[in-house]
């Protein structure tokens, strides 16, 4: 029978392999790095702006409401949804608050379908949109990233997704931040005046001005100033303000019906909401110095076994 300090030695070396090879190992069956979680559930972003101004759609004399409008993003994760890629459906609405029937209210509706890489955030694939008030369903390239962005956020430049334009314009690191604790970069997407039917083609993106001389003719133009407020580790959108200025105008850009000026931002609450659902993503540095340490430990005992065994064997020698 093995001697008592002989049993422990055996015991300390195999405990030690066993640790080190689990640390070795453990990237194989778990994910250490701050890929986007499958399971938290749909995340909102509503931005509300209480004296925007926004066209009545249907209005043949294009009239415009001054009464708050709310943006509201609405993120599902959805199958076929796998441990490199996640499946997103999200519903985007604008719509006024006034003393009218839903239907008048509401400004727009589109419902986005994509494909997005759950680490680094990037779309893959084109998306699907159905747009429930212009068009039918249609297919969007988006070469960069939009509510996901890459885990371990960097200090750069980002090509961030705008669903007026559907196309992605650059967002520039701005600041870094601290929110609940949490490390949050802010990037700012500034897009100048563009008109959008230089897009893509939809019948909101002209109409006619009615007893102008000259072409009748009007285009829509789209700017925004929007702040993406990220988490550094997840790379999880936690907040977005925008100020946009969307008209009808001439050829040249001469503004002549108001159709969006909505200065948007989220409520706090919210804010925090997205917060704590960042701070459930797991480090992917703190997740490697535990490996590492594990290794260590594992390495540690090893040597000890050994030690333990050769003083034991000496001893009976």
């Amino acid at each position: 029978m093995l001697g008592k300090s002989r049993l422990v030695s055996v015991l300390l070396f195999g405990l030690g392999v066993a640790l080190v090879v689990a640390g070795l190992i453990a990237p194989r069956f778990v994910h250490l790095d701050a890929r986007m979680s499958l399971n938290s559930g749909g995340s909102t972003w509503t931005l509300t702006d209480a004296s925007a101004e926004s066209r009545l759609v249907a209005d043949p004399e294009g009239r415009v409401v001054d009464a708050p409008v709310t943006r509201q993003l609405h993120m599902d994760i959805q199958n076929p949804s796998d441990e490199n890629m996640a499946s997103l459906r999200v519903g985007e609405t604008l719509m006024r608050d006034s003393q009218q029937g839903d239907l008048d209210r509401l400004i727009s509706a589109e419902v986005w379908t994509l494909s997005v890489d759950r680490l680094t955030g990037a779309v893959e694939g084109p998306a699907v949109l159905s747009d429930q008030l212009a068009s039918p369903v249609s297919e969007v390239t988006i070469d960069g990233y939009w509510l996901k962005f890459p885990s371990q956020a960097k200090q750069t430049t980002y090509e961030v997704f705008d669903p007026t334009l559907r196309a992605t314009r650059p967002a520039a690191f701005a600041e870094e931040l601290e929110m609940n604790g949490r490390t949050v970069y802010r990037y700012r997407q500034d897009i100048e005046r563009e008109m959008v039917a230089q897009s893509f083609a939809s019948p909101l993106n002209t109409t006619t001005f009615e007893g102008e001389e000259g072409d009748p003719r009007g285009f829509l133009f789209h700017s925004v100033t929007r702040d993406f407020l990220v988490d550094k580790v997840s790379g999880l959108v936690v907040e977005i303000r925008e100020d946009v200025d969307d008209y009808y105008g001439t050829a040249d850009g001469e503004k002549r019906q108001q159709v969006l000026l909505f200065d948007g931002s989220m409520s706090q609450a919210q804010i925090d909401d997205h917060l704590a659902e960042a701070a459930k993503v797991k480090d992917r540095g703190v997740a490697a110095a535990v490996r590492w340490g594990v290794v260590a430990v594992g390495a540690i005992l090893v040597l000890a076994g050994l030690l333990g065994a050769f003083r034991a064997r000496r001893a009976r020698a």
